[in-house]
């Protein structure tokens, strides 16, 4: 009996096998429960379809199985051996192992520079010996000079440090960067001490060998560009020749970001499809038949992902280009709509965890919306002329389809990108095959390849400054608040089914989605070794207290955490922003919020200005709206209260930390900064009212502060700690810890549980966190 497999079935297939690894993952149920339900449901569907139709039959047994497959594959790839290097968290040890991937260098903002390398671990040195070890980890070591012991793809390395877990910052709609590493089996992280990293040259195997190459081949690229462009126009075509965002200028991603073209400074599958298109448009001319030119473009994209480092994401952007291009080659788009279908179903069963990386994510939507969509895009553009057409209805199907993926990642939809893929895209198209070329004549003929790349340069300098023309045309970007699951679920069976009846679905679930609570939340974001709480009043007001930061202002909490987070919450702009004190962890990340949002009030502690200006990144001029707060201040709004209690008028350091009690209704949380013991003890003795339902520990739950008699004054039902994973300081210490059980609070941390969102009217009170 023949079953015909239709493009809606291996969809329904893809569809369950995801669903499968997406419940495992976030319901955890036991496998073999979960394996016994399937069972049971093919059994029954069985039962009741075979009499009828054996196609009925397979159209319910087959997505059941693989529901199934995708749970079983989930487990069997999250459940790390007992070997892997992960296991040894928390330890100092020595490891050996192998170099995967092409090292990097670069200069940090603390003056340092740091090397990092992709190790994959073979054995730790313990005490008996040593022990062999699998998986891999990012090894890092840092200097002053930026000279580095040469290391080679292949090359054995040894160093020793401490075995950190790879983190994410735990907030809603922040990118999982873990689980895309763990999918290609890193799994854990160590900076190595002052013995540094050990390299002994190893000649490698012929793969090695070729994979040394091509590093060479990059390395060439990048010395024929440095000597004939800026560093600034070298790093942006070297990213979009192969990949990475080292030295790239940040005004320029921004404004690649506000287009929706940020996708053309990474390798992705528009890479490869434009190599093949060049290709094929010669081929054209020359009269070529398809199948030739197909078999010459997919040794273009073969060619071109070798070159790119054979990196796992290289590989999967080149098989979505591959199926876009023998698509549009052959002219057979429901072909290579089957052939993605197959692909993808091909990816997660081998990586399931590919399912949470946004690379993935982007580009298989993407994709599908090229191969679904943007055909009947073009049939409504017929009037436009077909150098318009076709890239505008490329650009929105591909916008179409990932949408609610882009809303929950980014909280922006670009307005201005069919604008920047008619005009820039060309000029940037163009510096693609231009520097591959032109990396290829500079091997032959330094000279032209340097007046190549002087054109390089200048083709660029008019793609960007038109883009960023484009990018700063009003309504460019539109901010838009995060959907929920529902909507985007129906949002896809809308364009999928294209139903009346699930468009109404769907704007029944937008209505919820967007409709306010009438509760107060107060949340405390994840910014590692920082502070930073946000509190949404009943009618979406935004206050906030602290805002994170990174010692030696490695990296950008404000931007790259606390902004992020502000816009998947809806937020457009912040009525107060409250700090505790300068600290660079609890104010640093003040500037990115301020140059992102309008803001009403900044109030402070008692440090001058400028230190504030200096910690901001703002000049001073520009924080009119910046003052000291006082003690006994109230501020209300929207039902909520925030009260200065204590504001210390000398001191430096945490000893000028300002005090905050927030309240609405019956409901009070304390804000304690890094109060010290000493404050802690003035603050009893003048009879300050400090009980409150809910506690932030102060300073991290160290041991200068929170003690006994504070907390018992305090009295809290749930005290929540901000601390990041892994911290050098030790935080928090067992005694803090055992002060705060014998107060009978409930405790939180963000380094265990991420973000912990409070909810109340007034009289009652939940918690979530987002590991729950």
């Amino acid at each position: 009996m023949k079953i015909k497999i239709s493009n809606t079935f291996l969809n329904w297939l893809l569809a369950a096998l995801a669903a499968g690894i997406i419940v495992t993952e976030y319901f955890q149920p036991p496998v073999r429960m979960l394996l016994a339900i399937c069972a049971a449901a093919v059994f029954i569907g069985i039962i009741i379809t075979w009499k009828k139709n054996f196609s009925v039959t397979a159209k319910i047994i087959f997505p059941i199985i693989f529901f199934a497959l995708g749970a079983v594959r989930f487990f069997s790839v999250d459940t790390l051996p007992p070997n892997d290097i992960s296991k040894f968290e928390g330890q100092r040890v020595a490891v050996t192992g192998t170099v995967r991937e092409e090292p990097t260098t670069k200069f940090m903002s603390n003056n340092l520079f740091q090397q990092r390398l992709i190790v994959d671990v073979t054995s730790v040195k313990m005490k008996g010996g040593d022990v062999p070890v699998s998986g891999a980890l990012i090894l890092t070591a840092y200097n002053s000079d930026g000279v580095f012991e040469s290391a080679r793809i292949g090359d054995k390395v040894s160093a020793e440090g401490n075995v950190k877990l790879l983190t994410n910052y735990k907030n809603p709609g922040q990118i999982d960067g873990v689980t895309r590493m763990k999918s290609d089996g890193i799994t854990a992280r160590m900076s190595a001490g002052k013995g540094g990293i050990e390299i002994e040259s190893v000649e490698g195997s012929l793969w090695t060998k070729f994979l040394r190459l091509v590093a060479a081949i990059r390395q060439h690229y990048r010395d024929a560009m440095a000597g004939v462009m800026s560093s600034e126009d070298a790093a942006a075509i070297f990213a979009m020749l192969f990949g990475g965002y080292a030295g790239l200028n940040v005004e320029l991603v921004q404004d690649f970001q506000t287009t929706g073209i940020v996708h053309i400074l990474s390798v992705s599958g528009s890479h490869m499809t434009l190599l093949a298109a060049a290709t094929a448009y010669i081929c054209l001319l020359l009269k070529f038949p398809r199948m030739a030119t197909l078999a010459i473009g997919i040794f273009i994209i073969g060619t071109y992902t070798l070159l790119s480092g054979v990196l796992p994401q290289v590989i999967r952007s080149a098989l979505m280009g591959i199926l876009v291009f023998t698509a549009t080659a052959l002219e057979v788009e429901a072909i290579g709509a089957r052939l993605l279908t197959l692909t993808a179903l091909a990816m997660l069963i081998v990586k399931p965890l590919l399912i949470f990386d946004i690379s993935f994510q982007l580009s298989f939507s993407a994709t599908a919306g090229l191969m679904y969509i943007s055909g009947d895009l073009r049939k409504l553009m017929w009037r436009l002329p077909r150098w318009a057409s076709y890239p505008a209805a490329m650009t929105l199907g591909a916008q179409i389809a990932s949408l609610p993926i882009i809303i929950w990642y980014f909280n922006q939809v670009s307005l201005s990108s069919i604008l920047s893929n008619i005009f820039v895209m060309p000029f940037l198209e163009l510096v693609i095959i231009g520097g591959l070329l032109g990396g290829i004549i500079a091997l032959a003929i330094p000279f032209a390849g340097k007046i190549i790349f002087v054109g390089e340069s200048l083709i660029f300098g008019i793609g960007a400054e038109l883009n960023r023309l484009f990018a700063n045309l009003p309504f460019s970007a539109v901010q838009v608040p995060t959907v929920g699951f529902a909507a985007g679920f129906f949002y896809y069976l809308t364009i999928i089914f294209r139903r009346v009846e699930i468009l109404i679905l769907l704007i029944i679930a937008l209505i919820f989605n967007f409709k306010p609570s009438g509760d107060v939340e107060v949340n405390f974001v994840d910014v590692g070794q920082g502070d930073c709480a946000v509190v949404l009043t009943p009618h979406r007001h935004c206050l906030i207290f602290d805002t994170g930061g990174v010692r030696e202002k490695v990296f950008d909490i404000g931007g790259r955490v606390v902004v992020p987070y502000l816009k998947h919450e809806g937020v457009r702009e912040v009525d107060y922003i409250f700090l505790t004190h300068v600290h660079e962890d609890h104010s640093g990340g003040a500037g990115a919020v301020i140059k992102e949002f309008p803001v009403r009030e900044i109030i402070t502690a008692g440090e001058p200005k400028e230190e504030y200006a200096a910690a901001f990144g703002i000049s001073e001029k520009n924080l009119d709206n910046l003052r000291a707060g006082k003690r006994g201040e109230v501020f209300e709004i929207d039902g909520v209260q925030v009260e200065i209690i204590f504001a210390p008028s000398f001191g430096t350091g945490n000893e000028i930390s300002n005090v905050y009690k927030i309240r609405y209704g019956d409901i009070t949380f304390l804000i304690t900064g890094d109060l010290i013991i000493e404050n802690e003890k003035e603050i009893l003795r003048e009879g300050i009212d400090v009980s409150s339902t809910v506690l932030k520990v102060g300073h991290h739950g160290s041991k200068t502060s929170s003690s006994l008699e504070f907390l018992q004054a305090v009295n809290p039902k749930c005290a929540v700690i901000s601390v990041g994973y892994g911290n050098n300081f030790g935080h928090p210490r067992a005694e803090v810890l055992e002060n705060l059980q014998s107060c009978g609070a409930k405790i939180f941390r963000t380094d265990i549980d991420g973000l912990i969102k409070f909810r109340t009217n007034g009289k009652k009170l939940s918690v979530t966190k987002f590991s729950d």
